[in-house]
C-alpha cells in the first residue's frame, strides 16, 4: 500500500507535516538511495527503503488513541512559542506522535480526543462526517424558553452564520446541554452571546460516540477498542450521525456518568 512521502515522515514522528515537507524539499529525503523531492510522491514503505539526512526512517509505531479532559487556560496546541500551558504536559510520552483532534478554545474545557492516526483524525474534523458534539452550558440566569427555541433552530451569531439546527436538552435552572455537528471558530459562545445568554462555564462532554463520564480534569486515559471501532464507524458514511432530534428542547435530568473506564493521571 502507497503512502505520501511527507505523511509517512510524520507518521513515523520527523515532525509536523510541513517540517516534513521543508526536508524533502530541502534534499534530505533519499528513497531507494535517490533524492526525492516532492512532498506528495507515492511509496511504498514495505518495498521501498527511506532515509532522512542519512539515516533510516524510524521503524512504525501502533497507533495510540486517548480521551483527555482538557482544563481551563490550556492550549489545545503540542507547542506554544509563549510558553503558555499546552495539552502535550498532560499526554503521556515515548509512543507514536501524537496531536489533538479538533480544538477546544483556552476558556473551554472539558473532552479532547487525540491520536496518531492521521486518516482517523482528519476524517472526525471533517465537516462532511458531521461528528455530533454535546457541550454542558452552565449560565448565569435561567434562559428563556425563546433563547432555548432559537438555540435548537438555529442563531444567527454573525453577518451571514447561521447555525444549523442542534439538539437542546434542559438539564437543571442554569444548566442546558447543547448538541451540534459543526465546529465553527466559538460557536457555542458565539451562539449565547447573540442570545444574550451570559455563559459562565462551557464544557465539552461527548465527541461522537465517546463521553467524557467521570474523568476528571488534566486527567488522560486511552480508549479501548471498542471506542477506536466506534470512531472509525461513524466517519465510515453510513455510521455518520447528526444531533439527535434537532431543533427540539426537551427537559430531563442530568444523567450520571457510567465511570467504567477508569482515569489514568500523567
Amino acid at each position: 500500500m502507497t503512502v505520501r512521502l511527507n505523511k509517512l515522515l510524520a507518521d513515523r514522528g520527523l515532525a509536523a507535516r510541513r517540517k516534513c515537507d521543508t526536508l524533502i524539499q530541502d534534499g534530505e529525503v533519499r528513497v531507494d538511495g535517490t533524492i526525492v523531492r516532492e512532498p506528495g510522491t507515492q511509496i511504498d514503505p514495505t518495498r521501498q527503503r527511506v532515509t532522512v539526512s542519512g539515516r533510516p526512517l524510524p521503524a512504525a509505531k501502533a497507533d495510540a488513541y486517548f480521551a483527555l479532559h482538557k482544563p481551563v487556560n490550556v492550549l489545545t496546541t503540542m507547542d506554544d512559542p509563549g510558553g503558555r500551558p499546552t495539552v502535550k504536559s498532560y499526554l503521556p510520552r515515548g509512543g507514536p506522535r501524537l496531536f489533538p483532534i479538533g480544538r477546544l478554545d483556552g476558556d473551554t474545557s472539558g473532552l479532547l480526543l487525540v491520536t496518531s492516526d492521521g486518516e482517523l483524525g482528519h476524517r472526525l474534523m471533517h465537516p462532511r462526517y458531521e461528528i455530533p458534539k454535546t457541550y454542558h452550558l452552565t449560565l448565569a440566569e435561567p434562559p428563556t424558553a425563546r433563547a432555548l427555541a432559537q438555540l435548537g433552530m438555529g442563531v444567527e451569531f454573525a453577518p451571514g452564520e447561521t447555525s444549523r439546527p442542534a439538539r437542546v436538552e434542559v438539564l437543571g435552572r442554569t444548566l442546558v446541554a447543547l448538541t451540534i455537528a459543526e465546529g465553527r471558530n466559538r460557536q457555542v459562545r458565539r451562539m449565547c452571546a447573540a442570545l444574550g445568554l451570559d455563559l459562565v462555564a462551557l464544557v465539552r462532554v461527548r465527541v461522537g460516540p465517546i463521553e467524557l463520564g467521570d474523568l476528571p480534569a488534566g486527567a488522560v486515559r486511552p480508549l479501548t477498542r471498542d471506542e477506536v471501532r466506534a470512531l472509525r464507524i461513524a466517519v465510515s458514511g453510513a455510521g455518520a450521525a447528526r444531533p439527535a432530534r434537532a431543533g427540539r428542547v426537551t427537559a430531563g435530568a442530568r444523567r450520571r456518568p457510567s465511570g467504567k473506564n477508569r482515569p489514568r493521571r500523567h
